[in-house]
């Protein structure tokens, strides 16, 4: 999981997919303006998670799927010159985004 989901799920916050659309319920309250932004930021991958088109752990995906994750994370820390954990954030939704359209998820 990542943490933005890990933190959406603590406040019970539930999420739906409305065609390529994210469906947000959330308690009054909680969907701040920097909330917003960082679920837009991350619409790719939530709604990949809620596709299951690739299992939410990593440690769960095939391993040709994880080896496309690591070296891409690999080129945008070193080449691209991100911090790791935003170049593994940028990866897995670029990977997600490849294994839905092999139609396999």
């Amino acid at each position: 999981m990542t943490p933005l989901w890990d933190e959406l799920q603590a406040h019970d916050v539930r999420l739906a997919t409305v065609g390529d659309r994210l469906q947000v319920d959330a308690p009054a309250g909680f969907l701040t303006p920097e909330m917003r932004k960082r679920i837009a930021g991350n619409k790719a991958e939530l709604l990949a998670l809620l596709r299951g088109e690739l299992p939410a752990a990593q440690a769960d995906w095939p391993e040709e799927w994880r080896e496309r994750f690591e070296e891409r994370a690999a080129i945008m820390e070193y080449d691209g010159g991100l911090p790791r954990p935003e170049a593994e954030r940028r990866a897995e939704v670029l990977v997600r985004e490849a294994y839905r359209r092999t139609g396999k998820g």
